[in-house]
């Protein structure tokens, strides 16, 4: 029975030898990088390069510093958003939203019989602005032809011919293979209608505004022109607009739009500071004055530190690989200071000796190294194992001892 308790201590004592040496390398750890400085880099490629290859050096940099440096990154202070907060997803109408519109048409129907006019027109703004709330689909379509229709009609009315022209032609865009019945439309409606059909389709008309002016349009991707431009849509479903002008941050919006709409589109371009701020350290590079330090110090206190490095990319000498600049923040609204420049190759290799020449310069500017932990020697794997082996002996020693320890006078103990 000793024999088995002691073989059971033994093991207990292994268990919690091993507990404790392992909890003391998370607490190594923590003291660690609870020493860490808060520090803030700025990233910035040249415009001529392509954004997969500026990726591909400048994201791995950071954790390639914050190895070498006592360090921990701060996130960038972001502006504003340039998104249209109202850009979401367009609603594809249900059952009861369609029962709806045919309501409100068949309403208007009924005034227009009864020639109320300006009553029938109101409930055609009504249908028709429901209509465009919802995704534009084969369900919206024929009510939105209908709508148009009865409009011209009462365009007609009123003796306003070009008007009714216009919205004729609108139903033609959305329902080509529609002809008015002679059973059911007066000659009126027929003639204009005649006058219309060989026209061609008219298309929406958007005047795409930004301030500032001089930004590239893109319409689902594709480049459509620069800012203030006139672009015309054909499809009769949503499209994302974007627009994009160095130094700010794009901005985009998402609508649709039906045939013969005209409509004005403005956006206003959030400043990107860290684009800004490249510009001002490339025009200073070639002695074009300076001034990005208050921009700096705007960076700097948003992020709530004084450790700014700023890296910028662009292409080497005659095309050929890439060439690294470093500039670190300098307080009281200074310009950065250039700490060096270097000549790297493009890839993973450049990321690589381009992360260790960062450091390597930074800490050249007095930013903190950083330090690897001593172990203490009771901390260490060697200690624990010697204290766990003595203790192990120790316990199943005594263990055997006590076997052959309880014998009585004029009896032999024989141990099995």
């Amino acid at each position: 029975m000793r024999s088995t308790s002691s073989r059971r201590s033994a093991v207990a004592l292994l268990l919690c030898g091993t507990l404790l040496w392992r909890s003391a390398t998370p607490v190594l750890a923590a003291e660690a990088g609870a020493s860490t400085e808060p520090a803030l880099l700025l990233k910035y490629a040249a415009p001529d390069l392509t954004d997969p290859s500026a990726r591909q050096v400048l994201d791995p940099i950071p954790a390639i510093v914050a190895k070498e440096l006592r360090i921990r990154w701060l996130p960038v202070p972001m502006e504003p958003s340039g998104r249209d907060p109202s850009a979401g997803e367009i609603p594809v109408p249900d059952d009861a939203a369609l029962r709806r519109i045919a309501g409100t048409v068949s309403r208007a129907s009924e005034r227009m019989e009864k020639v109320e006019s300006e009553a029938a027109s109101l409930l055609l703004e009504e249908a028709e602005k429901e209509c465009r709330s919802y995704r534009f689909t084969e369900a919206t379509r024929p009510f939105l032809a209908e709508i148009f229709l009865r409009r011209g009609i009462l365009r007609l009315w009123e003796g306003k011919a070009s008007d009714a022209e216009a919205l004729f032609s609108r139903v033609l865009a959305l329902r080509p293979g529609f002809t008015p019945d002679p059973a059911l439309f007066p000659p009126q409606v027929l003639s204009v209608w005649e006058a219309i059909r060989h026209r061609p389709v008219p298309e929406a008309e958007l005047l795409v505004e930004s301030l500032p002016s001089g930004a590239e349009i893109f319409v689902d991707g594709e480049r459509r022109g620069v800012t203030p431009a006139r672009v015309r849509m054909k499809n009769i479903a949503p499209v994302r607009i974007r627009v994009s002008h160095p130094g700010y941050r794009d901005a985009e919006t998402t609508g649709q739009w039906l045939p013969g709409d005209t409509e004005i589109v403005r956006f206003s371009l959030p400043g990107d500071r860290v684009a800004r701020l490249g510009e001002l350290l490339a025009g200073a590079a070639q002695g074009k004055g300076g001034g990005a330090g208050p921009l700096v110090e705007e960076l700097s206190a948003a992020a709530g530190t004084s450790r700014v490095a700023i890296l910028m990319l662009e292409k080497g000498a005659g095309g050929e690989g890439l060439r690294t600049r470093l500039y670190a923040g300098r307080p009281s609204g200074q310009d950065p200071a250039l700490l060096g420049e270097k000549a790297f190759p493009e890839g993973k290799k450049g990321a690589e000796l381009a992360g260790k020449w960062t450091a390597e310069t930074l800490a050249a500017d007095g930013w903190p190294r950083a330090e690897r932990p001593e172990r203490r020697w009771y901390n260490s794997f060697w200690f624990w194992g010697i204290v766990l082996t003595a203790a192990f002996t120790a316990v199943l020693g005594s263990g055997g001892g006590g076997g052959g320890g309880g014998s009585s006078a004029g009896t032999v103990a024989v141990n099995f």
